[in-house]
């Protein structure tokens, strides 16, 4: 069934309206199995596996060995608890707050595994198909429900595949980082002991693993196998709970529903969520390639984020039982894993970060020394879902403090008032926290013979220390800025403003030299580094005036130099420098740069790895193609900003921008054909919409419409009203559909015939 949606128009046209609004004429289910995952391939490991998740719980599936499938289970919450219970062992979040693996079923096949036929249901959120053995088949159907905490695994054989069978393996409740660095021979975090080996107990229709933390806390999973002749039906749920310990009696709860449901009633009620959720925005590439990796991107996200329960951690929901990364890391991951959900209109998926940070804001503030406790908050390089990361006093302690991650956090949490406009939310719950950031700098900052502010010596991430350095002064510039801004739009004068507007009138300027953005004062940009820590003032802050020649020289001198150096360039090096070239219009570089992560640093999945599992680097991904069809910072919506010349043609629908407007366009053979603007908050409106030449509005008064040349336009939009801008040459119609492919048109990820880079 097509989804068609109809805007009407709000008052008298400038121009003779040629539609009563915009069309959206998509069929979904057709859309969304068009970006479906395919294996051809028996997946062998994680990253080239199926993945399902409900935003707590996740499970993969891929063969261990020739008769024998895993299927995964996790889930985002399992951590140690030591640090959060004062049960130190190490002293150190990893692992005293480390994430912990959960376990696996296995299905057991009578035959060994010759091949498979399988597909991730984008639209559903299933996998379906069929693994073949050289004695039968089995038909497979998994998905874990949107609404429960529910692994459900129905499988069908044939007649040689009769005696297939499940089986339980609980995973070493273990820090996977000290197990990595341990395997590799390394004396790593010896006090480390670990965890009590799991109690299971298996018992009529119901089955039970219970697994207690020295640390405090209780994880446990149970389950059931429901069998009706050649079939069984898999039901599982795991079960997290600190400081309470009624973990199993949540999990059971959740078999026992599974139990009394039938399956069309669990489908119907899963998919329901699946299919409101899918709608809210839409975008047709010429190249199928990276249109599926975007549609991809929003599933994963909600895979792991969905209810807003849990942050999306360096693991997702899909933890691995050895991986370097398990815990929350926010010197650069969680804002990029957050950062395409806005424009891709899912406020209420990265809602999620700013209610986690409000949640534990007392945590925020015991990271910092105990003097400073009283008005600041910050958050050092790692923790678990508790936030808990001590932090010390540059001045005083130790290399490697990287004090900007809480303010770098805080312009995510900001943007989600931006692109909502939820004064409520800035009032109670950003404008607070992103005060105690700041007030955290005001601590050790210092006043120089100069006149100047400046900071004694911080860490720009994973490069090095420097007084000075960028990644703070960008952080602390935009944060004073903003809370300014916030003051002006709540119209409050708190008793900071003074000390705020100080700051940025003296604070020193960011060190440069021949080669653009330093790392900090007395520390050039001299190795291959794979963070952008030196350049956030470009992007992600968008502070810099690139009208103006000087800043956009220095700007674009800093990115090519941080380009030059390649060596230790990762993923996200590839996808913040696509970004990055997008702000200054540069579509093919912004292209080429998503072309190369594509052929040199992503899996078959759209996973990622930096020596083991990570989850950002992918939805920063996706946020790089958006930024290619829609950007909004400073005071200005720009439509199709950085399309390269070989996209002739691209639409959208419902991307969401700065002010709360909901934009949709459509180009054609190069040209942009129309934009339709709706306002949910009726903020002051400019568009940059590409067109060259004269440009009919339709749906406001003419008196509402200020034309200001080169495509430039202000728009008095009221809240719920509806503008839609075409270039007056425009003589088609207002619809918005899919446009043909014209580069890897047969795409598919996963592990299939047709999806080769």
């Amino acid at each position: 069934m097509k989804h068609v949606l109809k805007l009407g128009l709000f008052g008298l046209c400038v121009a003779a309206a040629s539609a009563a609004g915009r069309t959206l004429d998509v069929d979904w289910p057709d859309q969304m199995a068009g970006q479906d995952l395919q294996w051809n391939s028996v997946p062998e490991i994680w990253d080239e596996a199926p993945f399902i998740g409900n935003g707590v719980m996740g499970s993969m599936i891929f063969r261990e060995d020739g008769s024998r499938l895993v299927i995964q289970i996790g889930r985002g919450d399992v951590q140690e608890h030591r640090m959060a219970s004062g049960q130190h062992v190490a002293g150190n979040v990893l692992p005293d707050s480390s994430r912990l693996p959960v376990g696996y079923f296995t299905l057991d096949t009578v035959g060994e595994i010759k091949g498979c036929d399988l597909r991730l249901n984008l639209w559903d959120a299933e996998i379906t198909g069929t693994v073949s053995t050289d004695r039968g088949e089995l038909g497979i159907l998994a998905f874990i429900h949107s609404g429960r905490n529910l692994l459900v695994v129905e499988t069908k054989a044939d007649s040689g595949e009769a005696g297939f069978a499940y089986s339980w393996h609980p995973e070493e409740a273990f820090c996977p980082r000290v197990k990595g660095k341990r395997k590799g021979g390394k004396e790593y975090r010896p006090e480390y002991d670990g965890n009590p080996d799991p109690v299971v107990t298996e018992g009529q229709g119901l089955n039970t693993c219970v697994q207690t933390l020295r640390g405090g806390g209780v994880t446990a999973t149970a389950w059931a196998i429901a069998t009706k002749g050649r079939e069984k039906t898999l039901l599982a749920s795991v079960g997290h709970t600190y400081p309470e310990a009624n973990a199993l009696e949540l999990a059971t709860a959740n078999v026992g529903f599974g139990k009394k449901t039938p399956l069309d009633a669990l489908l119907k009620g899963h998919r329901r969520w699946w299919h409101a959720f899918w709608p809210e925005s839409f975008v047709s590439l010429p190249d199928a390639r990276m249109e599926s990796f975007l549609w991809v991107q929003h599933y994963k996200m909600a895979c792991t984020t969905k209810g807003g329960n849990l942050l999306a951690d360096n693991q997702g929901v899909w933890m691995q039982p050895v991986t370097g990364w398990p815990g929350l890391w926010w010197n650069l991951n969680v804002q990029l894993a957050y950062s395409h959900l806005l424009p891709a209109n899912h406020p209420e998926l990265s809602l999620g970060l700013v209610e986690h940070l409000h949640r534990y804001r007392d945590n925020l503030a015991k990271n910092v020394p105990e003097e400073m406790r009283a008005d600041s908050a910050a958050i050092n390089t790692v923790s678990g879902q508790d936030l808990l990361s001590p932090i010390g006093d540059p001045r005083t302690g130790g290399r490697g403090l990287s004090t900007g991650n809480l303010t770098w956090a805080m312009h995510n949490a900001y943007m989600q008032y931006r692109y909502t406009m939820d004064e409520a939310l800035l009032r109670h719950k950003i404008f607070p926290l992103l005060k105690r950031a700041i007030n955290y700098y005001f601590h050790f900052m210092i006043e120089g013979e100069d006149g100047r502010i400046h900071l004694p010596r911080t860490s720009s991430p994973e490069y090095g220390d420097a007084e000075d350095c960028n990644y703070d002064l960008a952080l602390l510039r935009w944060g004073c800025g903003t809370l300014i801004d916030i003051c002006g739009i709540l119209k409050v004068e708190d008793p900071l403003l003074p000390k705020w507007r100080d700051v940025l009138e003296r604070l020193t300027p960011y060190p440069v030299d021949e080669t653009g953005f330093m790392i900090g004062k007395g520390v050039p940009y001299a190795k291959s580094h794979r963070h952008y820590s030196q350049l956030l003032m470009l992007y992600p802050l968008c502070m810099m005036d690139l009208d103006d020649p000087e800043q956009r020289a220095l700007a674009m001198k800093s990115l090519k130099h941080w380009q030059s150096y390649p060596e230790a360039l990762a993923g996200y090096s590839y996808t913040g420098s696509s970004s990055m070239f997008s702000l200054f219009g540069d579509g093919e570089m912004a292209e080429r740069r998503m072309q190369d992560f594509f052929n040199d640093k992503l899996l078959p999945n759209t996973f990622y790895k930096e020596g083991s599992p990570v989850i950002e680097t992918p939805p920063a991904g996706a946020r790089s193609i958006l930024d290619m069809l829609i950007q909004s910072w400073g005071d200005t919506i720009r439509v199709f900003p950085a399309i390269p010349e070989a996209w002739a043609d691209v639409s959208f629908a419902d991307l969401r921008t700065e002010g709360a407007f909901l934009v949709s366009a459509v180009l054609k053979n190069g040209k942009t054909a129309f934009i339709s603007i709706e306002s949910l908050a009726g903020a002051p409106c400019r568009v940059r919409t590409g067109i060259k030449g004269e440009i009919k509005v339709d749906g406001i008064d003419a008196k509402d419409v200020v034309q200001l040349g080169d495509g430039l336009v202000e728009l008095a939009l009221p809240k719920g009203a509806t503008a839609i801008l075409s270039d007056a040459a425009y003589k088609g119609d207002f619809n918005i559909e899919p446009v043909a492919k014209t580069r890897y048109a047969d795409w598919r990820w996963g592990l299939s015939g047709e999806g080769k880079k």
